[in-house]
């Protein structure tokens, strides 16, 4: 995985980034917009199969250890971003994140339509790199975690 970098306007106002769809290749048939309110809320381990998703994940604020699975090899690659840290995961892994600080918001850009029943996730603690990166950010603080997310689908 690596950090994707685009061009930031600043000014008193704050800040603003241009996304090009042509830029990175892709048709987005989605954008989505999660936003956290507690430190070390976990999303994922998410993938669908029919169609396939791709998904740009932008940090908006706040900051986030991404995940990204290979679905044919288990491997597992993992990346911290930032405010403004953008990364591609391609469509044959399965996507989460933990956050690492409260307030964060994270954008998605996807590209493939959203198919419920073609929806699938893996556990996080059920892999081994995920769930000891986890474990090593929240040491004994509680892991905020949907059921759905928990138990998997």
């Amino acid at each position: 995985m690596e950090k994707i970098t685009h061009k930031t306007f600043k000014d008193d106002r704050g800040s603003y980034t241009p996304i090009s769809t042509t830029e990175l290749g892709l048709k987005w048939t989605q954008c989505s917009i999660s936003i956290n309110n507690e430190k070390y809320t976990f999303r994922g381990l998410h993938y669908q199969v029919d169609p396939p998703q791709t998904k740009y994940i932008k940090v908006v604020q706040g900051s986030i250890v991404d995940f990204a699975v290979d679905l044919k090899t288990g491997e597992t690659e993992f990346i911290e971003l930032h405010d403004s840290d953008s990364v591609l995961i391609p469509n044959d892994k399965a996507h989460g994140f933990l956050t690492l600080e409260p307030n964060t918001i994270v954008a998605y850009l996807v590209e493939g339509e959203y198919n419920p029943e073609s929806e699938h996730s893996i556990v996080w603690i059920t892999n081994p790199v995920v769930k000891d990166v986890v474990n090593n950010f929240r040491g004994n603080h509680p892991l905020v975690i949907s059921e759905k997310d928990a138990i998997g689908k």
